[in-house]
Order: structure tokens, then C-alpha cells, then sequence
């Protein structure tokens, strides 16, 4: 890796950025050899970032303490007395272009493919990342893990902080990687973490209202600005037809060097599917492109991944794969925690995993459900967040209410509300099923599972493969919805 002098980092800072006050101290040719907001990893030569809302100057001093020579922030801080620092008007859209100096552009040497839209993102990135590595490695940044080619770990955050993600580009680059697929946040997008990285191609799957909060966003018109924002930087957009929101995203999109469009309604797109069934527990479509017509297989089940194919297969098509590729790609790719299907013994207790979370990825999932298994009893367990996206209440008691037969409500990342309180606002949108608050997530799997009719799906959705639950400030470990669903439907299996 290059080290450049800070003098290259105030220029940085000027350049894409306003620069309120600055004192070197001397100290312009001294290399910055480390860059980070975490005062535990501060090292001798470190340039310290003074970043967000619970930013406490203690940790400025910590970082002093630990050898940073030079700070950049919005303020001064009496703690960086002595230090070299940059003050700036806007510290994360600095922070993003001093992280792409400080990994020396990374993103340069891959294809980078972003994912964006309210449901799907998670599905359609592990189908293109399959389709890639049926020739060549690729990385992934998703809401379930990372993969830089060599190492896999679990995600925390669906895009992260930007000097995390240069971070990763490079890694990803220095594993001998080319390829990059990567779930791009409307929060990523609104607060810079994605700022100066260029797409070779991004996707917009959909949109609806989800993330409106005091923390998020303060309505649906900033929700939507903020995801249009990745067109700014994109060189091929992909956009989906069947949205609400069609004619604006077209309009975004042209901000980019081209457009592809894929739709499941509009025989007009450049991507056509169409004669959707389900075989099995796999699903079967046509796919119409470029004047010709394919079928097509997914392993993984659930008619509405269709329209997420469809957005991989074009993403794939633009990268130069070959049809053979794709085909194979997207009929053997599984998302761990999307749509798992469990089934008990007899054949008619049928468990569903899903990490179903907002008001479209709610109703496509069960009004699926309700096409899929004709005949058995959709029983809804779910809950939803504490202190934030508080629409999802209203949405989702709706949503389950229109479609489930039953309704079991239980805790979801409560933070610091009660679990029941959350519920019972829930319940207050919930008028013509019948449904029970059982607050112990676990417990609640428990009952659906043993008071279910004979014939039954039992869905669990929110959480699908997240081994943790926030509980107050703190993430506790918590099993699975996979765990719990595969637990009680073996022992159910067991007693019958």
C-alpha cells in the first residue's frame, strides 16, 4: 500500500469537500499510515475522524493517547490540543474520499455492482454473485455476510461505514478478486459511505414505503431521492418496470451511460418473464431477451424471486456472462435465510424461513404462500423493530391480516421498548384474524407449530438466518429462526 503525506489529505478534504480551518503544525509531509473513527485502532501515525451523533471527545483523547497525530472534524475539540486537525463542513462525504485515497482507489481494479431497492437486494446479489463464480471468484457486501474472496464473516450493517468498505475493496482486491457485488442502503446513499465509488452497474428492484423514522428518513420522498442517488454514480442502471415508482427511476437512470429494464408485466422490456409455475419446491419461468426466449429454473422456491432472476440475469448479460452461466447459476444458488422451507414428516406441517421485514417484502411472500400451498393454514409468526421504521406496525399487522389465516405476534430487535407494546400496536391493525402476542420469540415458534391444524404452513419471518437479538442497547445471542423452526418441527416429528 502507498502511504500519502497529510498535505494530500487536506487537499482531499478541499477538493471534495469545504474546509472551514486547518493547522498542520508542521506536520504536512509526515505519512498518514492509518485511518480510522475507532479509537481502539488507533496506531502511531494514524489520521483520527471525529464522526456521528454519539461521537464523545474521550474518544478524540484515547485516540491521541494511542499515537493519531492529526484529527479531521466538524468542530474543534480542546482533547486535540497539540495534534495537527482539519475541520470541515460535512465530515462523512470527507471521510469517503479520503478512505478511497487511503486504500489507493480500490474499486478501480473490479466490477462493482450495486444492489438497491426495498426487497430483494439480499436474493438478487447471491444470484449474481452464483452466476459470476461459475467463471471467475467475486466478493460480496450483503446484509448477511461479506466474502472479500477469502475470508466470510457476518455482516452488520447492509452497507458499511465507507472507510470499512474501502477497507474491504482493497482486501478484496489484494485476494486476487475482480469481481464485486454489493447491497447499496438508501442510508448508504444519503450519508455518503458510498460517495466517489463509481458502479459499473446498478440495480433498482423496487421500492415502497419502509426506513421512515426520525433516525431514517423523514418520508418517502427522501427515502426514494436517496436510493435514485446510486444513478449519479453508475455507468449501466437496471431498472424494474413494475414498480410504482417506474417513470422516476427511468428519469434517474438517465443519468447513467445506458439502461436495461426487466419486467414481469410489460413485454416491452428488455427483459421479459413470463409462464411462471412452480415445480416441486423449485420454481420454473420464460425468460424473453435480445429476440430470444429461455427457460429457466430456481432452486430456491417462492414465485415472487422471479423479478430478482430477472435483475441478476441482465446484470450478468451487461458483465459479458454467457447464457450457460446464468442458467446454471441462478438454478443452483440458495440464500441462506430466504425462504427455507422445512418440512415435517407426514407432509403437512411445512415450516418457512424468511427474512421478510417491510410492508412489499410481507405481501409477496405471503400472497405466494397463498398460491403455493393450497389447501394448508398460513400461520404468520412476526414482530417488529423497536425505535425505528415505525410504519412497518401498521404495514405489516395489515398485510398479515389480509393474507394469514392466523397470527402469532412476538419480538423482533426490540432495542429498549417493551416487545408487548410493540405488539399490541401491531394488533391494533390486525381486524379479522384471530392472533396472540407470545413475546419469547422462541416460545412463539413453539406454539405455532403444536396449536396448528393438521395442515398447516408455519411462516417465520424478520429475523430468518440472524443468530442474535438487540435487546436495550445491546446485541444478545439469540438462535436462529432457522434454529427454532428446525428444533420444534423435529420434535413435533418426534411426538407424532
Amino acid at each position: 500500500m502507498n502511504f500519502y503525506p497529510l498535505k494530500k489529505y487536506l487537499e482531499v478534504a478541499g477538493e471534495y469537500g469545504t474546509v472551514t480551518k486547518s493547522a498542520l503544525l508542521g506536520k504536512e509531509e509526515q505519512e498518514v499510515t492509518g485511518l480510522t473513527y475507532n479509537s481502539k485502532e488507533v496506531a502511531p501515525g494514524t489520521l483520527f475522524i471525529c464522526k456521528g451523533a454519539n461521537f464523545k471527545e474521550a474518544y478524540l483523547q484515547e485516540a491521541k493517547e494511542r499515537g493519531a497525530f492529526c484529527y479531521i472534524s466538524e468542530k474543534e475539540y480542546q482533547a486535540g490540543a497539540g495534534m495537527s486537525c482539519i475541520i470541515v463542513s460535512d465530515i462523512r462525504q470527507v471521510m469517503a474520499r479520503q478512505a478511497i485515497l487511503f486504500y489507493n482507489e480500490p474499486a478501480k481494479d473490479l466490477k462493482v455492482i450495486g444492489i438497491g431497492g426495498t426487497k430483494g437486494k439480499t436474493t438478487t446479489a447471491f444470484y449474481l454473485k452464483n452466476i459470476i463464480e461459475q467463471k471467475a471468484p467475486c466478493g460480496i457486501l450483503s446484509s448477511i455476510c461479506t466474502y472479500d474472496g477469502k475470508t466470510e464473516a457476518v455482516a452488520h450493517n447492509t452497507t458499511p461505514e465507507s472507510v470499512e468498505l474501502q477497507k474491504y475493496l482493497y482486501q478484496t482486491v489484494q485476494n486476487g478478486v475482480k469481481y464485486m457485488v454489493m447491497e447499496v442502503s438508501s442510508q448508504a446513499l444519503k450519508y455518503h459511505r458510498v460517495e466517489g465509488l463509481d458502479f459499473d452497474i446498478g440495480v433498482f428492484l423496487n421500492i415502497s414505503e419502509d426506513h421512515i423514522s426520525p433516525i431514517e428518513h423523514p418520508d418517502f420522498e427522501d427515502y426514494f431521492q436517496s436510493k435514485m442517488l446510486m444513478f449519479k454514480q453508475t455507468q449501466t442502471a437496471i431498472v424494474n418496470l413494475d414498480g410504482g415508482e417506474r417513470v422516476r427511476a427511468l428519469e434517474a437512470a438517465k443519468n447513467a451511460s445506458q439502461t436495461i429494464t426487466f419486467s414481469l408485466e410489460d413485454k416491452t422490456a428488455d427483459y421479459y418473464g413470463k409462464d411462471i409455475e412452480k415445480v416441486g419446491e423449485h420454481s420454473r419461468f420464460k425468460a424473453v431477451a435480445k429476440g430470444a426466449e429461455k427457460t429457466y429454473e430456481l432452486a430456491m422456491p417462492g414465485l415472487f424471486n422471479i423479478e430478482n432472476a430477472l435483475a441478476a440475469m441482465a446484470a450478468a448479460n451487461a458483465l459479458g456472462f454467457s447464457e450457460e452461466e446464468i442458467y446454471t447459476g441462478l438454478k443452483t444458488a440458495r440464500v441462506k435465510g430466504r425462504m427455507e422451507i422445512f418440512h415435517g414428516k407426514d407432509g403437512n406441517k411445512i415450516g418457512i424461513v424468511d427474512y421478510a421485514h417491510n410492508k412489499l417484502s410481507f405481501e409477496k411472500l405471503f400472497s405466494s404462500l397463498k398460491k403455493e400451498y393450497p389447501g394448508y393454514r398460513i400461520i404468520a409468526v412476526f414482530g417488529t423493530p423497536g425505535g425505528k421504521a415505525f410504519g412497518r406496525r401498521k404495514d405489516l399487522g395489515e398485510a398479515a391480516d389480509r393474507y394469514a389465516d392466523e397470527i402469532i405476534l412476538t419480538a423482533d430487535e426490540p432495542g429498549i421498548e417493551q416487545v408487548r407494546d410493540i405488539c399490541e400496536e401491531i394488533g391494533k391493525y390486525i381486524k379479522h384474524k384471530p392472533f396472540q402476542i407470545v413475546e419469547e420469540r422462541s416460545q412463539a415458534v413453539e406454539i405455532a407449530f403444536s396449536s396448528s391444524p393438521e395442515k398447516a404452513v408455519i411462516a417465520v419471518v424478520g429475523k430468518g438466518h440472524e443468530a442474535s437479538m438487540k435487546i436495550g442497547h445491546e446485541y444478545v445471542d439469540y438462535p436462529s429462526d432457522l434454529e427454532l423452526v428446525a428444533k420444534v418441527l423435529k420434535a413435533y416429528d418426534e411426538r407424532n
